[in-house]
């Protein structure tokens, strides 16, 4: 997968019976129809759906895999 993530970026994510998922494809645009099907039908490892997803939210990694340091939604007296 490239490095850049847009709002248009689409990612192909196969889903295994055990809930195990990997991204299969990705593609810079919205592909079409055709294009996403080849993928599914090129993949023969086991997966029993796939998802078509685009980003929603595009965050930046933290390098570390450390949080924002907020404190968690459960401690803001919701």
């Amino acid at each position: 997968m490239s490095a850049e993530v847009t709002y248009k970026t689409h990612i192909l994510v196969g889903v295994r019976p055990n809930g195990v998922m990997a991204v299969i494809a990705d593609w810079p645009y919205v592909p079409k129809q055709a294009e996403v099907q080849k993928e599914i039908d090129a993949t023969s490892n086991g997966y029993v759906a796939f998802a078509l997803c685009t980003p929603t939210s595009i965050m930046a990694a933290n390098g570390n895999g450390g949080h924002s340091g907020r404190d968690p939604w459960y401690k803001r007296g919701i």
